[in-house]
């Protein structure tokens, strides 16, 4: 029984410190490129996606890319209301007497 749980915590372990070593050698990768070599970047990450497909760390960018298309779209939404209330203020405001008649007639 010790026998089967042991290789399960042996692959926790190597993912768990895969990833912490993917996300040192991702920030060093950006702050000091001289310090590790994209083929031993790619290799970690290889192994990876070999042992956890599902890790979190791969889906960070597609996430993150999908909360600003989100707030892109809210913002585009907010800006086309904010234009409509104008020009219906506008509207009512210079023809505040009748609405429905054009006043310079």
């Amino acid at each position: 029984m010790s026998e089967s749980q042991e290789p399960n915590q042996e692959i926790k372990d190597r993912i768990q410190y895969l990833t912490e070593k993917i996300k040192l050698n991702r920030s060093l990768r950006y702050h000091n490129p001289q310090q590790i070599s994209v083929k031993e970047c790619d290799e970690l990450e290889d192994e990876l996606r070999k042992l956890d497909p599902k890790n979190p760390l791969f889906y960070g960018i597609i996430n993150k890319d999908k909360k600003i298309r989100k707030f892109a779209r809210i913002f585009v939404i907010l800006g086309i209301l904010a234009v409509f209330l104008i020009v219906l203020f506008w509207y009512f405001y210079m023809f505040r007497y009748d609405p429905l008649v054009y006043p310079y007639n």
